[in-house]
């Protein structure tokens, strides 16, 4: 059970030090107001990832994990150009307000069109992985979701969060450009 448990705590760490960096960024921009909203949107995505990881592990093994990180390097491209060109709402605007409550489901596709690393995890551990053993997985994968949760609020309280409340949507854009590039680079490059 410990091997299952160190197991799940390597996978998770290892595939989502992206989502520990965006999540920090998140919290700088918002603050404490998002902190429903950001961790609710961060278990839907990651609850997604492990549903696709569990209902097609045997169908992926015959796709190759190029073709599926292509895919989903153009989600964070398409949403960092919106970022890039769209001007923050005012703090007191009803566009704020309504921002918040799309804010779980803007941070669950992040997480899911970042995920292709994950499935590429998740996938091999879940099809040899007996049933017990996968119920200790999920639970300590959710369990490194929420020591990230804590881990990018506690950075995000460094002294640099007013910059990124000033310039937060530039950095926002900039990283979700450069994960969807990378995620085609890394797909596609010879």
């Amino acid at each position: 059970m410990l091997t299952t448990i160190a197991t799940g705590i390597v996978a998770y760490a290892s595939t989502s030090i992206d989502c520990l960096i965006l999540l920090t960024i998140l919290f700088g921009i918002h603050g404490n107001s998002a902190n429903r909203a950001i961790y609710l949107g961060d278990c839907l995505g990651t609850t997604v990832l492990l549903l696709i990881s569990g209902l097609c592990a045997y169908p992926l093994r015959s796709l190759p994990q190029t073709t599926i990180m292509g895919v989903l390097g153009i989600f964070p491209i398409l949403i960092g150009l919106k970022t890039a060109f769209t001007a923050p709402p005012a703090q007191d605007s009803p566009q704020l307000t309504k921002s918040r409550h799309r804010l779980s489901w803007t941070i669950a596709t992040l997480i899911i069109s970042t995920g292709a690393d994950n499935i590429s995890i998740y996938v091999p551990l879940l099809t040899q992985a007996l049933s017990w053993q996968i119920v200790v997985l999920i639970i300590t994968l959710f369990a490194m979701l929420t020591v990230f949760y804590w881990a990018a609020k506690c950075l995000a309280q460094l002294p640099y969060r007013h910059w990124l409340q000033r310039n937060g949507h530039y950095v926002t854009a900039v990283l979700y450009l450069f994960i969807g590039c990378s995620l085609l680079f890394r797909a596609y490059a010879p």
